[in-house]
């Protein structure tokens, strides 16, 4: 995060990127207080029989549905203007750093790193800065997570346990199998990707001179090799994810269950109402939603992390 840091304060965007946080972060919690509070007041309508409260609280909470919905995109429109523009700037700046360099370091590399560094690394600094399901979600998802939290502690101390009890392990896992090891595996993708944009180019721009020299299969092989090396690696990344992935289905579905049984139980014994189980598990699903949307974002952020030093490192040579 202190390159990422490094980089917004280097473009002068800090205050009004903060501003668009601050302003897109209320909406999946007030989203979650709208639906618990809908599915709690629909059953509960339904248990007594009410079928005028039942049309006034379908309109009321369609209205509040309405005005989030044209809130978050209006929030979003905003969000891709400012995009574009800042990513037209960076890679202005990149170039405009490139064509400084001395002739000697850039000829030290190879012309595939710095296209990777003028489009790849920078495209992967404007996702990690605007995009869906990086930074401006991680705000999101930790103010529904405590939003939610704080919710289902009211109503069940119980489930509230059992939820986070199952949500921790997870959140092991994850960071044991997957954030510990995406960082070091997408910096060795990115190496590749140089390499592997390297070793095409000649066959374009020299392809005469590989004719004349009967190097065709020593280029095509180089070629085969970077692109083999670049497919395993990626392999690798999705596959951790896989996992990740698989161990959040075990426990939500596991988790899922046991509240169940515990719900039914607490309905059988007039301890809580079925509405009451209900706003339970609504809630519960944004907790698990929440703390996804977390644990991606995160991933997210580490991959997209490598980018963006070797962008503060270009700007800083």
């Amino acid at each position: 995060m202190s390159d990422f840091c490094k980089l917004i304060k280097r473009m002068g965007i800090q205050r009004k990127y903060i501003f668009l946080l601050v302003l897109r972060s209320p909406f999946d919690a007030l989203r979650t207080w709208m639906l618990a509070g809908l599915m709690k007041s629909v059953f509960l309508c339904l248990e007594t029989d009410d079928a005028g409260k039942l049309s006034a609280i379908c309109i009321l909470y369609g209205l509040i549905c309405a005005l989030l919905f044209l809130y978050n995109g209006t929030i979003w429109s905003i969000y891709a203007a400012f995009s574009a523009k800042i990513e037209v700037r960076l890679q202005k700046k990149m170039l405009e750093k490139i064509l400084s360099l001395p002739f000697k370091r850039v000829n030290s590399c190879f012309s595939g790193e710095w296209i990777t560094k003028l489009n790849s690394d920078i495209q992967a600094a404007i996702t990690m800065m605007n995009a869906p399901l990086n930074i401006p979600h991680v705000v999101v998802a930790i103010i529904n997570t405590m939003l939610s939290s704080f919710l289902m502690l009211r109503s069940s101390l119980l489930m509230f346990g059992l939820t986070w009890i199952l949500i921790l392990p997870y959140l092991l896992i994850n960071y044991k199998i997957v954030l510990g090891h995406i960082p070091k595996l997408k910096e060795e993708a990115q190496n590749a990707m140089s390499e592997s944009t390297s070793a095409i180019k000649p066959l374009i721009a020299d392809a005469d001179t590989i004719l004349l020299y009967d190097a065709g299969d020593l280029m095509m092989k180089k070629c085969d090799e970077s692109s083999r090396k670049l497919m395993k690696i990626n392999l690798k990344i999705h596959m951790r994810n896989a996992v990740s992935n698989a161990v959040l289905r075990l426990f939500g579905i596991g988790g899922y269950f046991m509240l169940l049984l515990i719900g039914y139980s607490f309905i059988y014994k007039g301890i809580m109402s079925f509405s009451d189980v209900i706003y339970c598990f609504q809630v519960r699903g944004s907790i698990l939603a929440g703390m996804s949307m977390f644990i991606t974002c995160l991933n997210n952020i580490k991959v997209n992390s490598v980018c963006i030093k070797r962008v503060n490192d270009t700007f800083e040579e």
